[in-house]
């Protein structure tokens, strides 16, 4: 037996991994290059529907028109590859929430509560944003008890109400509102806002068809006002539909929807999950991450781009220079003479890194030594609301 081999030189052999590596480095900037940055929203609403999957309610217009309405509308995405966590109910809403179900594996009253771990309310309030939950039937503000006397309002559906104390990651009971409560001047909603209705509301109580009728009929009488203010681009604000699970024999594919002036419409098929739709609004406000959020992606591929973050109009309100920049960036214009004005600037990725707020001049600068080389975005804010964005380059 004999055995032949060919030489191969060492030159060769460190040109085809040279170039192996020059490939995945080629891929790895191209992809970052490509990635495109979160809205910021001035409010997000979560709407949570009960136990319905995916295929009875998105598609069907006879027995739930009004959300199909939306769904399929300019401003509507449909994913149609949302999957819940697990079942029963009250863990996915606690993973919605936390990023985790705490332990808890049923409907029961949770027997570790208050919790110290963290979570979206939390994070929120750490930032100075707000956060609320309305819940149909909550019998009043802070209500801790398991259902109410009146209307079919259960705690498992509440998970803010695990977190109520002065602790670590706690918070007031104030943040526990009955659905009353909603703001009729919607643009005095808290930054992120879950609406919760009862369980004759939300899909849950009879048959497939008539509990979703139910609750496509209770979200057009409740929330229609709110859906047409919303649509409005000036408002800048995100309706998120979605549903704790499905039926329980449908793999869990849950019907969701986003919709808003900054999403771009159609159907999303990659597949996502709750902990995604958590890490997603988690990087639009430069949050920390609550458990499995860390370690799950945020939704990038469902926005409109370049309306969410554009580059700089020629005719614009302020000017962004030198750009590219390497050490400090000016900002000039009149808009910054306005005392409730403030400059956002975040990453790539929607990550917020600094708020500059006006100082009644027409120039601010950014000192940007700090920041590594790379593609920044800037918003500017008048009175809470966006009135312009832009890009920016720093090179070092």
């Amino acid at each position: 037996m004999s055995f032949t081999s060919t030489p191969v030189s060492f030159k060769n052999l460190s040109q085809k991994i040279l170039t192996f590596f020059s490939a995945v480095v080629l891929l790895m900037v191209s992809n970052r290059s490509t990635a495109q940055p979160l809205p910021r929203p001035d409010h997000i609403v979560i709407l949570i529907e009960e136990n319905q999957p995916n295929f009875l309610v998105i598609g069907n217009t006879s027995a739930a028109p009004y959300i199909n309405q939306l769904a399929n509308d300019s401003e509507g995405v449909i994913f149609t590859k949302m999957y819940a966590i697990e079942h029963p109910s009250q863990p996915n809403y606690l993973d919605l929430f936390s990023g985790s179900n705490q332990g808890v594996t049923d409907d029961n009253l949770p027997a570790g509560y208050p919790y110290t771990t963290p979570n979206l309310a939390r994070e929120l309030l750490d930032k100075g944003l707000t956060f609320a939950t309305y819940s149909q039937d909550l019998p009043s503000v802070g209500f801790d008890g398991a259902n109410s006397t009146q209307g079919s309002y259960v705690r498992k559906h509440n998970p803010v109400t695990n977190w109520v104390g002065t602790g670590t990651n706690q918070v007031p009971d104030t943040l526990n509102q009955p659905f009353t409560a909603f703001p009729t001047d919607f643009s005095k909603l808290p930054t992120v806002s879950y609406v919760v209705p009862d369980e004759d509301s939300d899909m849950h109580n009879g048959l497939p068809t008539p509990a979703i009728t139910a609750g496509d009929f209770w979200f057009k009488e409740q929330m229609q006002s709110f859906i047409n203010w919303s649509s409005d681009p000036a408002n800048n604000t995100l309706f998120i539909y979605t549903f704790d699970e499905d039926d329980g024999v449908s793999g869990n594919n849950i019907p969701t929807v986003f919709r808003g002036p900054m999403c771009s419409p159609g159907h999303d098929a990659t597949q996502y999950s709750l902990y995604n739709i958590l890490r997603t609004i988690e990087d639009m406000y430069g949050l920390g991450y609550a458990g499995a959020a860390a370690t799950n992606v945020p939704i990038l591929d469902c926005w409109k781009y370049p309306t969410a973050i554009s580059a700089v109009n020629e005719v614009s309100k302020i000017r962004c220079y030198p750009n590219p920049a390497s050490s400090v960036l000016q900002f000039s214009g009149e808009a910054l003479k306005d005392a409730n004005t403030e400059i956002q600037f975040t990453d790539i990725t929607g990550r917020l890194l600094e708020t500059v707020q006006s100082n009644g001049s027409s120039n601010i600068a950014l000192n940007v030594a700090g920041y590594a080389t790379g593609l920044y975005f800037y918003n500017l804010v008048s009175n809470g609301h966006s009135v312009q964005t832009g890009k920016f380059n720093v090179t070092h």
